[in-house]
């Protein structure tokens, strides 16, 4: 059984720490920019970091069941192949994001 989940289960760890490291980058600019949580309002650089990670912890959960669902139901190899370029794709989004609209 587990030499049929071990690619999907990769990924999904993966996109954990990256789930991770996007947090830990609004926890960066809050220090940075002097915003003590609860607030979630502040300089134009902390409100996009912050607005980054919320729209990609949006949609993680949905990520991880149709990763699940369809490594199971179909090709666990392809699911992963996709999954890792999702992952990726949501790094750029959120690298993209965070710089200001001048620098994009």
């Amino acid at each position: 059984m587990l030499d049929q989940i071990h690619l999907l289960a990769a990924v999904t760890v993966l996109g954990v720490l990256e789930q991770a490291y996007f947090s830990l980058q609004v926890i960066y600019a809050r220090r940075a920019y002097g915003i003590s949580p609860p607030k979630v309002s502040g300089p134009p650089d902390f409100e996009r970091v912050f607005r980054a990670q919320v729209n990609c912890s949006e949609y993680f959960p949905i990520f991880l069941a149709i990763l699940w669902q369809a490594g199971l139901f179909f090709h666990q190899g392809l699911t992963a192949a996709l999954g890792l370029l999702y992952l990726y794709s949501r790094y750029q989004y959120f690298m993209g994001y965070k710089e200001s609209s001048s620098g994009r």
